[in-house]
Order: structure tokens, then sequence, then C-alpha cells
């Protein structure tokens, strides 16, 4: 049942367009972020070179032994006041599930552009949510980077 189910979800089950557009950094700045981002065996960083305000290439690095799943959802804080903030917008994803063979890494290019806009000068973290065998073990990963 478990491999149906992940069979099922590997070829995506519902498409999503993403939706809105915004043209400046005019996003509303939230709470005060809830999310703690961990590192074991597994790490989210930027490719060298693709860094702009509207997207970068992140890079997925599985360095443990087991099979490493994510979607396409990912969060985008401000750091503000030496804490990190959520950025309320709202935008739709694909959901089909990918993996990350173990000891190995995934190129994901990003355009935020239509959901966040053009980001300003200031410091952020992308957030994505992972997990091993079960959504049960989910973690977070995130790739801080500063836009100048």
């Amino acid at each position: 049942m478990k491999k149906t189910i992940l069979t099922i979800l590997l070829f995506g089950i519902m498409l999503f367009g993403i939706s809105g557009c915004k043209t400046s950094n005019d996003f509303n700045v939230g709470g005060v972020s809830n999310i703690k981002t961990s590192n074991n065996d597994v790490s989210l960083s930027i490719k060298d070179q693709t860094l702009k305000n509207t997207g970068a290439t992140l890079i997925l690095t599985n360095d443990s032994d087991k099979l490493l799943y994510y979607d396409a959802i990912y969060e985008i804080e401000i750091k503000k006041d030496d804490e990190w903030h959520k950025i309320n917008v709202e935008i739709d994803f694909n959901l089909p599930l990918f993996q990350v063979e173990h000891n190995s890494n995934k190129e994901i290019e990003l355009n935020w552009e239509h959901g966040y806009g053009k980001l300003a000068p200031g410091e952020y973290r992308i957030i994505k949510e992972v997990y091993f065998d079960t959504q049960e073990s989910k973690f977070y990963v995130s790739a801080e980077f500063t836009i100048e």
C-alpha cells in the first residue's frame, strides 16, 4: 500500500499553477518564525552565481544512507532585528513528490517573483520541508542569502 501511494505521489496527484504576481517588494512581514531548521545529514544551499532578486538554484544535498523526499513547497523568510519573520504571501504549488538518492544531491530551480516579487535588499532564508521515511518524520532545512 505504501509503495502504491508513494508511486502515485511521485508522478503527482494534483497540479496547481503558481498564482498572483507582484512587481515590487510590497509583501506583508508577519510575526517571528517558529520554524527550526536542522542539518542532520541533509543540507540546502544556493548554487554559486545563480542568486537574483527573482530566484535562485538550490542544491539539496543528502549525505545520509537513506532516500530523501521533498515537494515543491518552500517559504522565504526575512531577517528583522536579528530574528526570522514570516512573509505573508499566498502561493499555490505543484504537488508532485521528488526524491534525492542517498549520498547525492539535486538542483532545484526557483522563481519566486510571482509570489514574493523582486526581493528588496536584505537578509533572507529559504525553507524546505523534507523527510526520509514518512511525513511524520519531517524536518526543515534552510539556505540563508543576502540580496544587495
